[in-house]
């Protein structure tokens, strides 16, 4: 037998597909794997995430995110933004200020009515004054006419 080239007459197919039937045909998210943290939704990557998605999905769930709790609630996010930004200092700082304001207006009410009181006495002076003097002219009157 000679040396012949074997020859194959089978011929290949390629099949094509564009990105929608791709992902529509084969699973490409891995989940044989499982998932790494279950905690984070699938269609959520922690990783890209930026602060406006943070801001855009708290005001999304502001509503419905519970008022008090230990955690995951309003209470807790004004706890732990205060602890961060010295909050309990600066409410110490406030309320020393409001105290010190109050104790300005008693001080302005107590000077107030001593003033009120300084001008009652000196009108009620010039009253008295003005009655005697009254008096004096009635009794100058009289003498003049006796």
């Amino acid at each position: 037998m000679a040396n012949t080239p074997l020859t194959v007459s089978e011929s290949l197919q390629r099949q094509v597909f564009d990105s929608a039937s791709f992902a529509s045909t084969y699973d490409t998210q891995f989940t044989q794997l499982g998932d790494v943290n279950p905690a984070i939704e699938k269609f959520f990557e922690i990783d890209l995430a930026t602060q406006a998605n943070f801001f855009t999905l708290y005001d999304k769930f502001f509503t419905e995110i519970p008022k008090e709790g230990v955690v995951a609630s309003h209470a807790y996010i004004v706890s732990r933004s205060g602890d961060y930004v010295n909050f309990d200092r600066d409410q110490e700082q406030i309320q020393a200020l409001l105290d010190e304001i109050s104790d300005i207006r008693l001080q302005n009410v107590d000077l107030r009515l001593e003033n009120i009181n300084q001008l009652i006495s000196s009108s009620m002076k010039e009253t008295q004054y003005s009655a005697e003097l009254a008096q004096l002219n009635v009794e100058l009157n009289l003498l003049r006419n006796s």
